[in-house]
């Protein structure tokens, strides 16, 4: 019966670390050194002196990893913090705090050193950009430039036609998928911040300038009648403007033919490139959907094409 139940405790207690280990935020390793007071553009570092050492001054040196670490500063005998300033937000640097003593039975003179890996609070999170729309599927990616240090984002969508939230939550990584009952009309807004647990403590950074997501609009007709091309989509609400191109290849070798505020949502050319349209040829087109916020304007990129020939959709 006991070697029963230890067959049964072993595998259980060995669960239990598992998931204590998967589910417990990063802790930062430190020897001998403590942070106090984390700061989105510093780390401070402290120590206590070793009670059985003579010690006669320290070396601070900081890098990207130990191993790399050089020289920042030297420090008299008697302290016990230093302060490495001028950091980015979300940043993680490994800080070496060398000092040199004689034992009281020895005039030789030895070194040995405290370390750790250290974070400075989050910064704002920077370049959150729509990285593609699925018309069809009706959702869309949105992505960021990562904060190594962080130990994750929150964010938050809202329906940019009646400034409603729409989702909010979390993620681990500098990208986010937002599928839930997307529409295909409107326009979203969406901002991103970082997050990280310091000694037990979370720390949060700004949130990011707005991300402003919305579709290529959908053709819903290109036609050649004549020497005319006639190319009509659906509007996107919240746009300020959509450019047109056309191309006589399905990938390559686009023009812009227009570009035409909200209100519009149809044109009709008679030239390519110089060259009247033909009735004998295949076209291909596609819609950009724009937004101008101040002196900045959004836009939905590209992913897919229609052709004058028939109603099917190519992705680029």
């Amino acid at each position: 019966m006991k070697t029963h139940l230890k067959k049964l405790f072993l595998p259980s207690m060995l669960l239990t670390f598992l998931f204590a280990f998967m589910f417990t935020s990063r802790a930062d390793a430190a020897y001998g050194l403590t942070q106090v007071n984390p700061q989105q553009n510093s780390i401070t570092v402290q120590w206590t002196a070793p009670s059985n050492r003579n010690v006669t001054g320290y070396t601070v040196k900081v890098g990207t990893s130990l191993s790399d670490a050089q020289p920042v500063g030297t420090l008299p005998a008697s302290a016990t913090s230093y302060t490495v300033p001028n950091l980015p937000g979300g940043c993680e640097r490994y800080i070496k705090v060398e000092y040199t003593y004689q034992n009281s039975y020895s005039t030789s003179t030895y070194t040995d050193y405290y370390y750790g890996s250290f974070r400075t609070t989050p910064g704002k999170v920077t370049s959150v950009h729509q990285d593609k729309w699925w018309y069809f599927i009706k959702s869309f990616d949105v992505k960021w430039d990562e904060q190594k240090a962080a130990d994750g984002y929150e964010y938050v969508v809202k329906k940019n036609n009646k400034g409603k939230k729409f989702a909010s939550g979390t993620v681990s990584y500098e990208s986010l998928s937002v599928s839930k009952k997307v529409s295909n009309s409107i326009v979203y807004s969406v901002q991103v911040r970082a997050y990280s647990t310091i000694n037990g403590t979370k720390y949060t950074g700004n949130w990011s300038d707005v991300c402003y997501c919305f579709t290529q609009p959908r053709v819903k007709s290109a036609k050649v009648k004549g020497n005319k091309l006639t190319i009509k989509w659906g509007k996107v609400s919240g746009a300020t403007g959509y450019d047109i191109y056309v191309s006589t290849k399905p990938k390559k070798g686009y023009t812009k033919v227009k570009s035409v505020s909200s209100k519009i949502s149809s044109v009709t050319i008679t030239k390519l490139k110089k060259k009247k349209i033909s009735s004998k040829k295949k076209y291909y087109v596609y819609v950009v959907t724009k937004k101008k916020v101040g002196k900045k304007t959004s836009t939905s990129g590209k992913l897919y094409y229609w052709n004058t020939k028939n109603t099917n959709f190519g992705y680029f």
